[in-house]
C-alpha cells in the first residue's frame, strides 16, 4: 500500500464527516426554527390588539344604488351616460362640450361592518386627504352627515369638486371635473342626498 492511498482514504472521510455534521447542523437548525416557531407565533398574535391585527376593510357596496345617473345629470348640468360602476359609479356627460369636453362626475362609496371600523378608516383618510378646517380651498360643510369637507381646486384648464362625507357606519367621496368650477351649492345637494341613503 503506497503511503498516498493511506493518506487520500483519510481526506475522503473527513470530508464525509464534515459532509454529515453540516447536514445534521442544517437539520438541528430547521428544527429549532419550526419549535420556535410554533412556541412564540400564537403568543405574538393574541398579544396585538384586534385593531393592530390589520387595517378594516370595507363591504361590498353598489354605489349606484344611492347615486343614479339623475342624480349625476343634476350635478353635472348636462345629460350623462354611465361610465362603469366597478370601485365606485361614474357619469359622463352624453355629448362634449364645445371646447371638446365631456364632463364627469363619481361616487365611492365605502362601508364598514362597525362604526369603530369606519372611524379607525375616516381617521386614516382624514391624515392622508389633510382634511382639517383651515386648509386651502377646503371648507368644512355643516348639514351632511357627521362631518363633511368640501374642496374645489383648480387644475390647469379644469376644476375638481370634492365633497368627502362621514357618517356611522360609512364614508363617501363625490367627485365632478369640469371646464368650469362646480357651483358649491350643488355639490353640497348632491352630498345630502347621498348621505340620507346611507346608514
Amino acid at each position: 500500500m503506497s503511503p498516498h492511498s493511506g493518506s487520500f482514504a483519510i481526506e475522503t472521510l473527513q470530508a464525509r464527516n464534515r459532509h454529515v455534521l453540516a447536514l445534521a447542523f442544517a437539520g438541528w437548525l430547521a428544527l429549532a426554527a419550526v419549535a420556535a416557531y410554533h412556541c412564540l407565533a400564537p403568543r405574538a398574535s393574541a398579544a396585538l390588539p384586534p385593531a393592530e391585527q390589520g387595517d378594516p376593510q370595507p363591504l361590498n357596496f353598489d354605489a349606484c344604488s344611492v347615486f343614479s345617473a339623475a342624480d349625476a345629470a343634476q350635478v353635472i348640468g348636462v345629460p350623462v351616460r354611465p361610465v362603469t360602476n366597478v370601485g365606485g359609479c361614474s357619469y359622463e356627460a352624453a355629448k362634449e362640450t364645445s371646447g371638446g369636453w365631456r364632463r364627469n362626475v363619481a361616487v365611492n362609496v365605502s362601508k364598514y361592518k362597525s362604526a369603530a371600523e369606519e372611524n379607525s378608516a375616516w381617521g386614516d383618510l382624514k391624515v392622508l386627504r389633510h382634511l382639517e378646517p383651515g386648509r386651502k380651498n377646503l371648507t368644512v360643510v355643516n348639514g351632511v352627515g357627521s362631518e363633511a369637507y368640501l374642496q374645489i381646486s383648480p387644475d390647469r384648464k379644469s376644476f375638481d369638486g370634492e365633497v368627502w362625507v362621514h357618517k356611522n357606519v360609512s364614508h363617501f367621496r363625490l367627485i365632478t371635473v369640469s371646464e368650469q368650477p362646480p357651483a358649491p351649492d350643488v355639490l353640497k345637494t348632491a352630498a345630502q342626498k347621498i348621505a340620507a341613503k346611507l346608514p
